[in-house]
C-alpha cells in the first residue's frame, strides 16, 4: 500500500522542464570533462580545423551514416 505522505505530484509541464533542465547539465559537464582531458582538447581542436577546412560531411540520418562508413 503507498502512504500518501511519501508520493507527490508534479504537472507534466514541469516534470518536462525538469529532464530539459537536466540534459543541458548534464551536456555541460560533459562538455567541461571533455575540455579538462588534454587529449579529449587535442580531439576538438582537430575538430575545429577541420570544420574551418570544410573537411565534414553533414548527414540527415543514422542510414547516411551507415553508408559513409561503408565506404
Amino acid at each position: 500500500m503507498i502512504n500518501l505522505a511519501e508520493s507527490v505530484t508534479i504537472p507534466k509541464a514541469l516534470l518536462k522542464a525538469l529532464y530539459v533542465g537536466l540534459v543541458k547539465v548534464d551536456e555541460a559537464l560533459a562538455t567541461i570533462e571533455e575540455l579538462m582531458d588534454r587529449e579529449g582538447l587535442e580531439r576538438v581542436r582537430r575538430a575545429e580545423g577541420e570544420y574551418e577546412r570544410g573537411e565534414y560531411v553533414t548527414v540527415r540520418s543514422g542510414g547516411e551514416i551507415e553508408n559513409l562508413s561503408s565506404e
